[in-house]
């Protein structure tokens, strides 16, 4: 008989404690509905009850993600010489929807050389997706020929780890807010804290901003494309007589323009120096005249060649 009451006596102790256990677990659950809420292992967020806010699990302390994605953002520049800049901008556009891209810029430009004539210059831009870049390169080679090719890659891995965990710790901090907006007891406090919670919004959109601008920018990859014409290649050749000759000729006709550049560069200075060195020269040889070795001007010769008596004077 004693054995039934000590039985029954440890069954009413047991029944006790697993009532005590689920009622302290409950009262904490009500008072602590934030922490009560967790997070799924894939990062969605689950709530505590009906009326509370979606709440972000926080990252275990001390254990950094090691599994991060590397993230390039890849761009490219390609110069094509091309026989019609018109047709190969057309090909450009269609290679660009082939691949799910488009065109992002274009600008057609007419130049004219030193002999006045005109080329066409295009700069295309197209945007194609960044895993069928390599396959846009190579199909770039039979729109026109490839004179120079540049890829470029950024990695902003970094970048796009830390908005990412700025905007996980912005989307918590404004549930937690939200939470104690409902709780406040004062206009005061309610006024506060709508005024963080705004801020913080705020903060998280442009955070979400940047994060749109990194994700296309890895997704998408711009290529930049220059379009030429090639020079029309000369009617005769640069070797043989008739090379020698084409260069002989040009060789004259070079030196003949900087020999008159020279020229008309100089003029001015020449008639300058003429202007004040013919007066001078002028007025030198008139003094030579009138100073000879003989100290005689040309008026005392004169007078002198009057005074002698003529032959047939004396003669008679």
């Amino acid at each position: 008989m004693s054995t039934l009451r000590a039985l029954a006596a440890a069954a009413t102790v047991a029944a006790l404690a697993l009532f005590a256990g689920c009622s302290g677990a409950s009262s904490a659950s009500r008072a602590d509905p934030v922490a009560a809420g967790s997070a799924a292992e894939d990062g969605s967020y689950s709530k505590a009850d009906g009326n509370a806010e979606a709440v972000p699990a926080p990252a275990p302390a001390g254990q950094p993600d090691t599994t991060l994605t590397p993230k390039l953002a890849r761009t490219a520049q390609v110069s094509l010489t091309v026989p019609d800049v018109e047709g190969a901008a057309v090909k450009l556009r269609s290679l660009a929807a082939s691949m799910n891209g488009q065109v992002t810029a274009e600008n057609l430009v007419t130049e004219t050389d030193a002999e006045a004539k005109q080329h066409l210059i295009s700069v295309m831009v197209i945007s194609v997706p960044a895993e069928a870049l390599d396959s846009t390169l190579e199909q770039l080679k039979s729109i026109g020929t490839v004179t120079n090719r540049v890829i470029s890659s950024e990695d902003v891995t970094t970048q796009v780890a830390d908005v990412d965990s700025r905007v996980h710790t912005l989307n918590d901090s404004i549930a937690r807010l939200r939470e104690l907006w409902r709780k406040a007891g004062s206009v005061r406090e309610l006024s506060e804290l709508e005024s963080q919670i705004t801020d913080r919004i705020s903060e998280r959109d442009s955070l979400v901003a940047q994060q749109r601008a990194l994700a296309g920018r890895v997704a998408n990859s711009p290529v930049t494309i220059s379009l030429t014409v090639p020079e029309p290649a000369s009617e005769l050749e640069t070797t043989g007589f008739m090379g020698g000759l084409l260069a002989g000729w040009n060789a004259l006709v070079s030196s003949s323009r900087m020999l008159m550049t020279v020229v008309g560069a100089v003029l001015p200075f020449a008639a300058a120096v003429a202007i004040i060195a013919v007066p001078l020269l002028v007025w030198r040889r008139r003094r030579a005249r009138l100073h000879r070795p003989d100290g005689k001007g040309p008026g005392q010769a004169a007078a002198s060649g009057g005074g002698t008596p003529d032959a047939g004077d004396a003669t008679s």
